[in-house]
């Protein structure tokens, strides 16, 4: 009789047992499953990532050659009325920042004189995927002026154009 009650005892402590580990194979599904979905997200993000990084000539080459077209950009911007925007900028960006920059931002750049700005200063400001932000100085004899300006290295467009306040830049007026 005694080896029947340790019989059952035994028994029921493994049922106990068994329950317990069929409850804990679910529970270890679902944390599978979620962690096979969270593994095939970041290899396709390590595949986009290896692509940009195996490729630096190529990302070198498309920062130079933009570089240039939003120094040429600003230059235009800044060296010529605001009425000759929808012809000289049509191949440098859409008739929205055209629009943008001939409506809002122009008449509070323009000199009644027009003096001649230079662009000494373009710097990669942020880089994500075929999109660059430069942030660009023009300077003249009077007064400097600062733009951030968003370019789409596919494209060789500007998506956007936004003047920037500079701080102390009257400083030399003592």
């Amino acid at each position: 009789m005694r080896v029947n009650r340790i019989m059952i005892f035994v028994s029921v402590i493994l049922f106990g047992i068994l329950l317990v580990q069929i409850n804990q194979t679910n529970q270890l599904k679902k944390q599978y499953m979620t962690k096979q979905a969270d593994y095939k997200k970041q290899q396709v993000n390590h595949q986009a990532k290896k692509i940009i990084v195996s490729e630096p000539d190529i990302q070198r080459t498309n920062l130079s050659s933009s570089r240039t077209r939003v120094r040429q950009f600003i230059d235009l911007v800044q060296n010529n009325k605001a009425t000759n925007y929808s012809n000289l900028l049509a191949d440098f960006t859409n008739s929205t920042i055209i629009n943008k920059l001939t409506n809002t931002l122009a008449p509070s750049v323009q000199n009644s004189t027009l003096a001649h700005y230079d662009v000494p200063v373009v710097a990669v400001n942020k880089q994500w995927q075929d999109k660059v932000d430069y942030l660009v100085i023009a300077k003249s004899d009077v007064q400097s002026v600062a733009w951030q300006v968003t370019y789409d290295v596919t494209n060789q467009k500007v998506t956007d154009v936004a003047r920037l306040p500079l701080k102390g830049a009257f400083d030399n007026e003592k």
